[in-house]
């Protein structure tokens, strides 16, 4: 059995209230599915829910869409615990603590409950748990999103990166392209730190964690561009603050100059509709785009195929968009 395969589709948010079973008319006896994710109020998650739903519906199962109304590890693993009291044919789920989620896997893996990942995988380590990582090569997210900066700005210079919550393994690898990319080095060499490597340095405090809160993303954002004047990128791996968009304004309208002429780049992770009329308004120079709405189809499919004895591929890559400040008004859109 294979796989389906559907066109990706980004979805804006809206807040998504704790979720309980997918509204499908399946009698009680259908196979149901759990898909967890990091937290269920973000502009992220609602197309992963909407993924989810289409491909229970297409495939005549039950999707269980739930997660914690916010970041937070141990709600996250409360929450798994409570899948796994209630029961379910299949597991799929973003890791906010890979390591403390692995532990609760392997009681998944004992009793036999096929297990996917997406989004935020498990450390190497524990990789046997799941038979397959479904996401963005999260890495080469990082890399396209250094690939702009390094065009406008070929001779170096200072940078700051801003991140979700430390240990995020998914939010690691891409912080290690950016790095990479910037520092002339490569996953067989990382780079520890960027201090005038191959011209560049990132800035005293960097980078920054907001434990994806969007209000102190953008405040974040605004400290390092007031206490580094001459900064020459600032690069996002998520786009936690551009979620906050009048903040986000305020903050690159005051060095909308240095924007303009490329003294300072500015590279954000995601391209969901609260960020596109941020980056066509020339407030950021470069957005890379991932599919979540394909996570959540994808994870359902893999695992209706792994309850029916067949394999999936140990990595399915659902993609990213590229968008630049002319492409805003159609980027991402399917």
């Amino acid at each position: 059995m294979t796989i389906n395969s559907k066109l990706g589709r980004t979805v804006a948010g809206g807040l998504v209230a704790l979720a309980g079973l997918a509204s499908t008319t399946l009698a009680t006896q259908a196979e149901t599915y759990a898909v967890i994710v990091k937290t269920v109020n973000d502009v992220f998650s609602a197309p992963i829910k909407d993924g989810c739903e289409a491909a229970a519906t297409e495939l005549g199962v039950e999707c269980y869409y739930i997660g914690p109304s916010e970041v937070n590890e141990a709600a996250q693993i409360q929450v798994i615990n409570d899948v796994l009291a209630r029961g379910v044919d299949g597991i799929a789920i973003s890791a906010t603590n890979p390591a403390s989620v692995a532990r609760l896997l392997e009681r998944a893996q004992a009793d036999g409950i096929p297990i996917v990942t997406f989004d935020g995988d498990l450390l190497e380590a524990d990789a046997g748990l799941r038979s397959a990582f479904i996401g963005t090569d999260n890495y080469q997210f990082g890399v396209e999103l250094a690939k702009k900066v390094v065009e406008l700005k070929p001779d170096g210079g200072s940078v700051c990166i801003q991140t979700g919550t430390a240990g995020s393994l998914n939010l690691d690898l891409r912080v290690q392209g950016i790095r990479d990319t910037l520092g002339g080095g490569s996953k067989d060499s990382p780079i520890a730190r960027l201090e005038n490597t191959n011209g560049w340095t990132e800035v005293a405090a960097c980078p920054i964690y907001n434990n994806d809160n969007i209000a102190l993303s953008a405040q974040q954002m605004n400290d390092v561009l007031t206490a580094n004047p001459d900064l020459d990128a600032f690069i996002a791996v998520g786009g936690w603050a551009q979620y906050a968009p009048a903040a986000y304004r305020a903050a690159v309208e005051r060095v909308k100059d240095r924007v303009d002429s490329n003294e300072l780049v500015i590279s954000f992770g995601d391209a969901f509709a609260p960020q596109l009329p941020l980056l066509k308004d020339g407030l950021s120079h470069y957005q890379v785009g991932q599919n979540p709405y394909q996570m959540g189809f994808q994870s359902v499919a893999a695992l209706k195929t792994l309850k029916d004895g067949g394999t999936v591929d140990s990595y399915i890559d659902t993609g990213f968009v590229l968008c630049t400040p002319e492409q805003a008004d159609t980027c991402g859109q399917q």
